[in-house]
């Protein structure tokens, strides 16, 4: 960092630096402003929210606002139940994805072109096309014939495998040099050691990215959680506030759960920001 200030900006490139900066110092408490707002809301009565002209800060902080929404709405179990789906998902989708991408990448059994060619695919394939023949085979599930309906199982096996997952995964593997893997063939390991023990360390970098964007994927999702999950008891945090905004909730329980649903994508963001933007600068798909 300190041999790029130490470069002397002339020019265009100065002009440009400048422009950059002042656009910087505009934009970021514009984008900021909304979120300050929207907590600050969060403490507010009804009345005063709508009151006109509106009030930045709060007459006073009612923090039993907060209490009894979350006890009204029961929201802390629809945050568990968010962060089980989300956790779950991962585990399945990232480890059925490696594994694919492994054998895609490394193994190359005969026809892998075509399988990879048919995931790519599936990106060009709306989520909302699915939905209804997804939502009859989870009714009932092929061979089994069992009805996964109000089952966390039945996202998460509708999310079991992401094409731009498998694709990025296998992307990353075609770097790692064949050498290693020849290497411990001769000294006799077999292919799931091979994926734990040498893919796996050095493929720490994507594995964030994918299991990043898939938690932002699946905790901003509101379709196939309310078209799956139906029953109060599981639905989830997006299903729970649209629901509540379709039914008896005032303006600042409305926004309280918009707080909390914020608060935690923001958190992550702040941690692992520069996991996020490597994700959208290796797939561009934004979650």
């Amino acid at each position: 960092m300190s041999a790029i200030h130490d470069i002397e900006l002339k020019g265009p490139a100065k002009k440009t630096y400048w422009i950059i900066v002042i656009v910087l110092i505009i934009g970021i408490p514009l984008q900021i402003f909304p979120y300050v707002y929207m907590i600050s809301n969060s403490f507010k009565d009804s009345l005063e929210i709508i009151k006109l002209p509106p009030s930045f800060i709060p007459k006073s902080l009612n923090w039993i606002n907060i209490l009894n929404t979350f006890k009204s709405f029961n929201l802390l179990h629809n945050m568990l139940n968010t962060l089980v789906l989300c956790v779950m998902t991962i585990m399945v989708q990232v480890t059925i994805s490696s594994l694919a991408a492994y054998s895609l990448s490394k193994l190359k059994p005969k026809g892998h072109n075509y399988v990879l060619l048919f995931f790519v695919g599936t990106l060009m394939i709306s989520e909302q096309t699915l939905l209804f023949p997804t939502y009859i085979m989870m009714y009932d599930f092929p061979l089994i014939h069992v009805n996964l309906i109000n089952s966390f199982i039945a996202p998460v096996l509708a999310w079991s495998a992401w094409g731009w997952a498998i694709f990025l995964f296998k992307g990353f593997f075609d770097s790692v040099p064949n050498e290693l893997m020849e290497s411990a063939r001769i000294d006799g390991a077999n292919n799931l050691y091979i994926f734990g023990k040498i893919i796996l360390p050095l493929s720490k970098p994507v594995f964030a990215v994918i299991i990043l964007n898939t938690f932002m994927a699946v905790y901003n999702t509101f379709v196939v959680p309310l078209l799956l999950l139906p029953e109060e008891n599981n639905w989830t945090l997006m299903v729970r506030i649209y629901a509540a905004q379709e039914g008896r909730a005032t303006w600042n329980e409305v926004i309280i759960m918009l707080t909390f649903a914020t608060i935690p994508v923001l958190i992550i963001y702040m941690f692992a920001q520069k996991y996020i933007v490597q994700g959208i600068n290796m797939t561009g798909i934004k979650g």
